[in-house]
């Protein structure tokens, strides 16, 4: 029987180096074959925190999405001349990918429209006219989101947007609701996912 992959995702941690160790270990408890931060690895109030975050992920393997908070790091420590984060960090903090795709899923930080909204759609908002528009362009994709600190999923059903609360310890089943888009929740709250491509499921977790 062919085993399960799973695939681990977080979001905004916002600074703390000590939620991001604990989701990585939640996921590679679970063997999770990739794992994904959603952006806002740091806070821009708090880049003392910065070197510990990437260094976790780094050591890690885990992919990352630039957030908004990231890019305010990275430009304003280059504008100090990197005297409050490395140099190395903040080149890595600024080649950040906006979106990055795996199978069936978008991951973004908020809107996955780059080509129009450029750095913005980090902190657009998704309202119905966007979701609308997701749907429209990628009928058959998931899109995994930060940003939104509550985790929820809004789908598209016989032509009316819903949005439904996820719950730690929930699974839920993708597969009547594509397309769909799912706000993972904040890490820095201690919210993760572990989404189940295989199955068309994914799991809502507290840290």
């Amino acid at each position: 029987m062919t085993k399960t992959s799973l695939i681990g995702i977080m979001a905004d941690s916002h600074g703390k180096p000590d939620t991001i160790a604990a989701a990585v270990a939640l996921f590679k408890s679970k063997d999770c074959l990739h794992m994904y931060h959603l952006g806002d690895i740091c806070d821009s109030g708090h880049p003392e925190t910065v070197e510990s975050c990437v260094s976790i992920l780094k050591a890690n393997n885990v992919a990352v999405i630039k957030g908004n908070n990231d890019h305010a790091v990275s430009i304003n420590n280059s504008e100090l001349n990197f005297s409050v984060i490395s140099k190395n960090t903040s080149d890595y903090l600024s080649a950040l990918p906006l979106v990055a795709e795996y199978g069936e899923a978008i991951f973004t930080h908020s809107l996955p429209f780059v080509e129009t909204l450029g750095l913005s759609c980090m902190i657009r908002s998704m309202g119905k006219n966007e979701a609308a528009f997701f749907f429209k362009e990628h009928p058959g994709k998931i899109l995994f989101r930060g940003h939104g600190h509550s985790p929820e999923i809004l789908s598209n059903e016989s032509g009316e947007m819903v949005v439904r609360s996820m719950f730690p310890g929930e699974d839920t089943v993708l597969a009547s609701m594509f397309p769909c888009i799912i706000t993972c929740g904040s890490l820095a709250a201690g919210y993760c996912m572990i989404w189940k491509p295989d199955e068309k499921s994914v799991k809502c977790y507290s840290i």
